[in-house]
């Protein structure tokens, strides 16, 4: 059965509002807002009838604080008034008032309009349950589609097979770090993290464009060789900037097309592929440099032999202020045994991105 809670200071008409609605409801009666709010504290409702003049708390100071309250706000509100004037309406439904009921109440208007209420709250939150499921389903599809295509990029040399793999495991565990560790909280936003994740795999799709003959070479590169795996962040850029085309709105390619291109710059301006420096580097490519240096230098590749953790870890300690953004760095280290133990996971396939 589904409850209602009733807040008004006159017994009458709580009494009346009782009397109509507990035949199909579960009705529970308060006299004050400050009631309400204790009451909510621990129980729920799935809607509120307010009554807009009361003592100590009136209904729309009761009415803001349910939808400043993140466990609260969903919870639909009908205001019970003899004020029924326009600015009183307007005021209450910027509010978030649901809607009205004119007191005294004719008891047959207001069961009707409660039912219709609940019914379409009903209606709206199976449509959020399908909605839910669809963008689970269309994120679950991104997500495969991005890592074919950066294990097909990973594959054309098989030294580096599981690069962006490991990569964005390595981030995640940097990520999450970094926020509980209380840098960088106003960026990073659950949102933001999930568009970091999600963009991980494709630091590299700019590879797709440097020919077999370079990316595998197992000698050093010509200068021009070189030149030619440094525009990898241009045609990366070029790529994610074509699958934006008719796009609107905050997605998690915004965040992919500035790792790409950026990750690898330095902190101290020497980097690629348009020398910024410091905090001109966006959040998203200082987070992926150290990640990706980091998984470079300690795996085996055609040309060179992986190096231990703790020669790795000293590469990423020596590069801080150099290579790399020094907080980041710092909170990478920190994070050695954890970063040891997905690292083994991950090269045997068995991370979790």
């Amino acid at each position: 059965m589904k409850r209602i809670l009733v807040v008004d200071d006159n017994k009458v008409n709580l009494a009346m509002a009782k009397a109509v609605l507990s035949e199909q409801y579960d009705v529970v009666p308060v006299m004050s807002g400050i009631q309400a709010l204790t009451y909510l504290e621990s129980n729920t409702a799935d809607l509120i009838l307010l009554d807009m003049f009361m003592p100590e708390m009136d209904g729309y100071e009761t009415l803001c604080r349910i939808k400043k309250d993140e466990k609260l706000r969903h919870i639909s509100v009908v205001i019970l008034t003899a004020d029924t004037t326009s600015e009183t309406e307007v005021k209450c439904l910027r509010g978030g008032a649901t809607d009205f009921i004119k007191k005294p109440f004719v008891p047959e208007i207001m069961l009707s309009r409660i039912n219709r209420i609940l019914e379409l709250e009903e209606y709206r939150k199976g449509l959020e349950k399908i909605v839910k499921k669809k963008t689970e389903q269309i994120e679950k599809l991104q997500h495969n589609i991005i890592m074919g295509i950066a294990t097909m990029i990973d594959k054309r040399d098989v030294d580096t097979g599981r690069h962006a793999y490991r990569t964005s495991i390595y981030m995640q565990v940097l990520v999450r770090a970094l926020r509980d560790q209380g840098y960088y909280t106003d960026i990073l936003t659950n949102k933001y993290i999930n568009h970091l994740c999600r963009s991980a795999p494709l630091h590299d799709v700019g590879k797709i464009g440097v020919p077999d003959s370079i990316l595998c070479k197992p000698g050093k590169l010509t200068p021009e060789e070189y030149q030619c795996i440094k525009n990898h962040t241009v045609i990366g850029k070029n790529i994610i900037s074509e699958c934006m085309k008719g796009l609107d709105g905050d997605n998690f390619l915004h965040v992919a097309k500035d790792m790409v291109y950026y990750h690898h710059e330095r902190w101290d301006g020497k980097g690629y592929p348009e020398g910024k420096k410091g905090e001109e580097i966006p959040l998203c490519a200082r987070i992926m440099a150290v990640a990706d240096v980091f998984d470079a230098i300690f795996s085996k590749r055609v040309y060179k032999e992986g190096m231990s953790f703790e020669e790795a870890f000293k590469v990423i300690e020596d590069g801080k202020g150099v290579y790399f953004d020094p907080l980041i760095a710092d909170v990478f280290l920190s994070q050695k045994e954890v970063i040891k133990n997905v690292a083994v996971k991950a090269s045997e396939g068995n991370g979790d991105i």
